[in-house]
């Protein structure tokens, strides 16, 4: 008897073969540069044309020497906790202040909401290069060059966000708050004891966004940072390519220090990352 799920069946695996594949190819540069981050300098020009740029080399006393060389060249973990520090403060804040925000546009009837929030919508398509100056003027009005306020302070709102927001708590069901209300819960017992807890995926999701941005970003804490000792892991980080001659295996070691917490933190978090995806899709 013909088995009707056999079709089903082989569709299954061809798409579980291509999403492995498709991973693989996005991963590839991740493994070359952890493996070179091993790797002497012309053991990894020699291997960049063949299987063996993907290979670790034999472990040996010099195994670790790039990472070692890394720490005596740069104040890395300084750097890397110094990110964590503020960007720490980033994500507490904005959670707050653009949570707050999207609910706003979601649940409360104000004057002028639409244009406002349409208002918000078209400044998202406004590149953040393009004010750059304009908020570092404003940062060196309040004195706030060389301090962690000036890398704070401009990075806690964000449109986006906020849509991102507004979209979870639409589809949060009304009834689930007017019962709460029945109850004699007050409008920030709602939020922060019903509704923050309903909303979970979309802060992790946003937390992730967050980090990857601050944590990524180069241009401004270069504007505002001169203190060595404030210095941001970028800043440290682009500090290897002004060291000459380059060594590649120092910079793959490097590279790898800084990539080490995004992992951890989106494998962490992952789970809720795809949700929150799924669950700030369009509503009315």
């Amino acid at each position: 008897m013909k088995n009707k799920h056999f079709p089903k069946t082989i569709k299954g695996i061809i798409y579980d073969i291509v999403l492995v594949l498709t991973a693989l190819i996005f991963i590839f540069p991740l493994i070359w540069m952890v493996v070179s981050s091993f790797k002497t300098e012309p053991t990894i020009l020699s291997d960049l044309t063949s299987i063996k740029a993907f290979m670790l080399p034999k472990f040996s006393t010099n195994f670790f020497n790039n990472y070692s060389e890394v720490l005596k060249q740069l104040p890395i973990i300084k750097a890397e906790l110094n990110s964590l520090f503020y960007i720490s403060i980033i994500i507490v804040l904005s959670l707050l202040v653009n949570s707050l925000a999207g609910y706003a546009f979601a649940r409360l009837d104000f004057p002028f909401k639409n244009v406002i929030f349409a208002i918000l919508l078209s400044l998202m398509i406004i590149p953040a290069q393009t004010i750059m100056l304009s908020v570092f003027s404003i940062v060196f009005k309040f004195g706030w060059i060389n301090s962690y306020l000036g890398l704070i302070v401009p990075a806690i709102a964000n449109p986006f966000y906020i849509l991102l927001f507004r979209q979870t708590f639409l589809g949060i069901p009304r009834e689930i708050e007017e019962a709460a209300r029945i109850d004699g819960a007050g409008s920030y017992t709602i939020f922060f004891r019903l509704v923050m807890p309903l909303a979970k995926p979309i802060y992790a999701t946003v937390s992730i966004l967050i980090f990857i941005g601050a944590w990524n970003d180069f241009l401004w804490p270069v504007m505002i940072i001169s203190d060595p000792s404030k210095q941001t892991v970028q800043m440290a980080l682009s500090t290897l390519f002004s060291l000459q001659p380059i060594n590649h295996g120092n910079v793959m070691a490097g590279l790898t220090f800084v990539t080490i917490p995004v992992l951890i933190i989106f494998l962490c978090l992952q789970k809720y990352y795809v949700q929150g995806i799924a669950g700030s899709g369009s509503k009315n």
